[in-house]
């Protein structure tokens, strides 16, 4: 399992290059654009995968500053953007190198942003922090064909085609 994480994570910085590069055939008005999607627009959604991330790696790990919203926009522009999705991706691939194959069976305790608290198997909440990455990158690709850009294939398959990762992870 360990090695799935370590390809999803190598996945991930992979899809997220490929989409921000399409994101810059828009202009900053199209990024921010109002949509009747999650989080309101293109930026919008991109903010919130990186806050997101943020906030799962600092329970994976403890460390990184807490997250008390994913609502909002830190970063309305794209370069500032990237350069804060490039800090999680080195994170989120850090930890998945040095995730101790045991801790997968393990609970992980955390407190959501409304207050609860939770208890959850950690194989489970990466499995989800993967799968929340996908799902709104598919937003944004799909998004991005409203306004005439044929987004580059950012399948995992085509990850994997492309990259031999996980046949050759470890």
């Amino acid at each position: 399992m360990k090695k799935l994480f370590i390809t999803q994570a190598l996945y991930n910085r992979w899809a997220n290059a490929r989409l921000a590069a399409d994101m810059a055939a828009l202009a900053p008005e199209q990024l921010a654009a109002v949509s009747a999607v999650n989080f309101g627009s293109i930026i919008a959604i991109a903010n919130h995968l990186v806050l997101a991330d943020r906030l799962w790696l600092n329970r994976f790990t403890g460390q990184g500053e807490p997250v008390a919203s994913v609502d909002a926009v830190p970063y309305p522009g794209l370069s500032e953007l990237t350069a804060a999705r490039r800090i999680e991706e080195d994170r989120a691939e850090a930890y998945a190198r040095d995730l101790d194959p045991a801790a997968l069976t393990s609970l992980l305790a955390y407190t959501t942003t409304d207050g609860t608290p939770m208890r959850l198997p950690l194989a489970l909440c990466l499995g989800h922090f993967y799968n929340h990455q996908t799902h709104h990158r598919g937003q944004i690709h799909g998004l991005l064909g409203a306004y005439g850009v044929k987004a580059a294939d950012i399948d995992l398959l085509g990850f994997e085609r492309e990259t031999a990762t996980f046949a050759n992870a470890m």
